[in-house]
């Protein structure tokens, strides 16, 4: 007797992929089910107070250094200026005009991009 008189090849290729289909919808239920049953601890308040005290460290550092100016010491001729200061030279220079304005910030942009020459 031959093994081919129950189903042709065809009938098994099709039986094969919906074999597959089926195994991988189980699976990814089965993971789904699984995340979703699995318990989530509450954040108690030792947590909460740490992150708090953690936040306030950060913005307190980010604070300070938005502030603060200094001279770069690894590029010649820039600094690192505070914010109120860097808007107050921004409207400063905009607020003649901004073709003027442009003009003085592509000169900057130019400048930046000069290789120095140890010639």
């Amino acid at each position: 007797m031959s093994d081919n008189t129950c189903c042709s090849q065809r009938t098994r290729t099709v039986g094969a992929y919906f074999v597959g289909v089926l195994g991988t919808f189980l699976i990814v239920g089965a993971l789904a089910y699984g995340v979703v049953r699995q318990e989530v601890p509450a954040v108690d308040s030792a947590a909460a107070a740490n992150r708090l005290q953690v936040r306030t460290k950060v913005d307190q550092d980010a604070k300070a250094d938005a502030n603060r100016w200094e001279i770069d010491p690894k590029a010649e001729n820039h600094a690192r200026l505070s914010v109120d200061r860097a808007v107050e030279i921004f409207v400063a220079e905009w607020s003649k005009g901004s073709a003027e304005g442009r003009a003085k910030l592509l000169e900057r942009l130019e400048s930046s991009k000069k290789i120095a020459s140890f010639e």
